[in-house]
């Protein structure tokens, strides 16, 4: 079940990140400039805060791997 929801959760987390990114280029250019693009700055923090919360599903739908990543046995010598 977790495999299907990691499938449509992590191409949106990707679309996501990506926005932001550009988001935020595209302000700093701007701003370079002397262009007022005040939307970019706040499509870069939504987005960010929108990836926060992407990327808690993303750690819950995990938590059986990263457990037992954490946990495993080191074999003995």
């Amino acid at each position: 079940m977790n495999n299907k929801k990691l499938k449509i959760l992590n191409p949106i987390m990707f679309v996501v990140i990506l926005i932001a990114i550009m988001a935020i280029v595209t302000y700093k250019i701007s701003e370079a400039f002397n262009y007022d693009a005040y939307g970019f700055k706040e499509i870069h923090e939504i987005c960010g805060f929108l990836f926060v919360i992407l990327a808690i599903f993303h750690i819950i739908y995990n938590w059986q791997w990263i457990k037992s990543q954490i946990l495993k046995k080191k074999p003995k010598k």
